[in-house]
């Protein structure tokens, strides 16, 4: 979850509060869970300030998948149909996340296209990191 090209955190934070509806901010403390794995799942995470520690439990073991900063997002598999969350995301530092809905991120990017290109962008940059990082661990194993 560390790109090396985040999206500019002030561009991407003014374009979402184009959202009109659909679009919380929060407040997390050290610790607490932002989501759970399991939970359904139907928000785009946004860290305003903060840290967030992506893991998921397999076979009662907990792996660390990532760590999303200040700038990132994080959740947007629910946007590729994933119901469920497929990870637990828990606050590092004192956070202030922005959560958008399904619809409302998808409207989104269908009425911004600055915002549009900016998504694609981060997502495209965090999957070739995450693509990297798993013909890492890939061929380390063996």
């Amino acid at each position: 979850m560390q790109p090396t090209n985040a999206p500019d955190p002030i561009d991407a934070h003014r374009l979402l509060v184009k959202v009109e509806s659909g679009r919380t901010t929060a407040s997390y403390k050290i610790g607490e869970k932002i989501f759970t794995q399991g939970e359904d799942a139907a928000l785009v995470f946004f860290i305003q300030d903060g840290s967030v520690k992506l893991t998921t439990l397999n076979d009662g073991v907990e792996k660390l998948l990532g760590i999303a900063r200040q700038g990132q997002f994080f959740g947007e598999a629910c946007l590729h149909d994933v119901p469920i969350r497929v990870a637990t995301a828990t606050a590092i530092d004192d956070c202030r996340i922005t959560s958008v809905t399904k619809e409302a991120m998808l409207s989104t990017i269908r009425s911004h296209p600055k915002f549009a290109r900016m998504f694609i962008d981060y997502l495209s940059e965090n999957n070739a990191w995450t693509q990297t990082h798993l013909l890492e661990h890939l061929l380390e194993s063996k």
